[in-house]
């Protein structure tokens, strides 16, 4: 894969899991520019309804997701689509107005807020994660959620942690870790987190069961990408057609769906992917911001690690786990906050590809890992969710103040 020097990146949710009391927003047009000043995170920021905000404008770019087949960007297009993201990274942090999209994406100025959102236009989706942008000041951390249509409730808390930080980027998934394959809630192990790789590809793509993960539910309220939404029909086929095979079509189309299948499989799961837009943006975020923190969410089933409710793993120049883990274990009062390796010898992220890169490149990479029961309650004790996200403080170094980087 090529690398070029790029830069920023864009961000994406979608309406649901709890933050879904959407403010109206509405396409803007770029802010004037002008020099940003330094300011401090103040509760009234905290308190500000962004997540809301930023709820309503993503949920569009999410639908369907659950069912989408994700393809990688080629070596043309990742040019093309990392130079759009420097300028538009430079841009933003310069409060200049933004640059023109490459074909088949948009940016949009969030009306009323310094922030961009940058995604797919939706003629031609492909699962490319969509981004945020704060223009302007902002502290150096990235925030990202590569799984929310299978770990439920990562989404909600990435806005959390993205507004309560200011942060200058989150990136999000915009389609299902699976590439449209049949429900992982069939099978009868660990969700997300095992560490475990890809799902059978013969259960994949024959419909049977998948021994190594399981949702146990979790897409079950993911607004428009969960159970009861994104039902298109994906290249002419239903994703359960695409995945099982139409009743009584040719041998030769089953076949091309399901090689179309196995292919996305290799391409869906961005944490783990070598070659995706999510990941391309994170390399580009790096390159324009060095040294930068991230902090990545994942979840995991409570019989996984049954005492615990957090484990935390960090890598690369500067990370300091401390930072987290004190403050975490401030606010959390059921199960432990665990380190990994050195209290839990699983779920570390230990294969992640962007934690391998921040480590590469010289900057913090924090992996955590959410049991269930927390996010269950994260999703509905709105109060808990906001101490939670501001206990991610420490992660720049102990500030609390927005940096203009000009």
């Amino acid at each position: 894969m090529k690398s070029a020097g790029y830069v920023v990146l864009f961000a994406i949710a979608g309406c649901s899991q709890g933050v879904c009391r959407s403010i109206g927003s509405a396409p803007g047009t770029a802010p004037n520019p002008g020099a940003a000043t330094e300011e401090p995170v103040t509760a009234a920021l905290v308190n500000s309804g962004e997540q809301e905000v930023l709820d309503e404008e993503i949920t569009p770019l999410r639908k369907g997701g659950r069912h989408l087949i994700a393809e990688p960007p080629d070596d043309a297009e990742e040019v093309t689509y990392a130079a759009w993201i420097a300028a538009a990274g430079l841009a933003a942090q310069n409060r200049q107005p933004p640059p023109a999209a490459p074909p088949g994406f948009a940016l949009r100025a969030v009306h009323g807020r310094d922030l961009w959102v940058l995604s797919e236009d939706g003629t031609r989706r492909r699962g490319a994660a969509a981004v945020v942008l704060r223009v302007g000041a902002a502290v150096p951390l990235i925030v990202e959620a590569p799984h929310t249509f299978f770990d439920r409730g990562t989404l909600p808390v990435a806005l959390a942690i993205f507004e309560a930080q200011r942060a200058r980027a989150l990136i999000v998934n915009t389609s299902h870790r699976y590439g449209g394959g049949p429900n992982p809630r069939d099978a009868s192990a660990d969700e997300d987190g095992a560490e475990g790789g890809p799902p059978n590809l013969g259960a994949a793509v024959g419909g049977g069961r998948n021994p190594g993960h399981t949702a146990d539910g979790d897409e079950s309220t993911e607004g428009a990408g969960g159970e009861n939404g994104g039902d298109e029909a994906v290249n002419g086929n239903t994703a359960q057609d695409g995945a099982q095979g139409t009743g009584g079509g040719a041998r030769g189309d089953n076949r091309a769906s399901r090689e179309r299948l196995i292919a996305s499989l290799a391409f869906a799961d961005v944490a783990h992917a070598e070659r995706s837009f999510f990941l391309s943006v994170h390399r580009a975020l790096l390159q324009s911001f060095p040294g930068t923190p991230t902090v990545q969410l994942h979840g995991f089933q409570d019989r996984s690690a049954p005492n615990a409710a957090i484990i935390a793993s960090a890598v690369g120049h500067g990370a300091a786990l401390d930072r987290l883990l004190a403050p975490l274990r401030a606010v959390i009062n059921e199960g432990k906050v665990l380190a990994y390796p050195t209290e839990i010898d699983r779920l570390g992220g230990a294969t992640n590809v962007q934690a391998r890169w921040s480590r590469q490149m010289g900057a913090p990479f924090y992996h955590v890992e959410m049991s269930r029961t927390l996010r269950d309650k994260l999703i509905v004790d709105t109060d808990f969710r906001r101490r939670f996200a501001a206990a991610f403080s420490g992660l720049t170094g102990g500030t609390n103040r927005m940096r203009d980087p000009g």
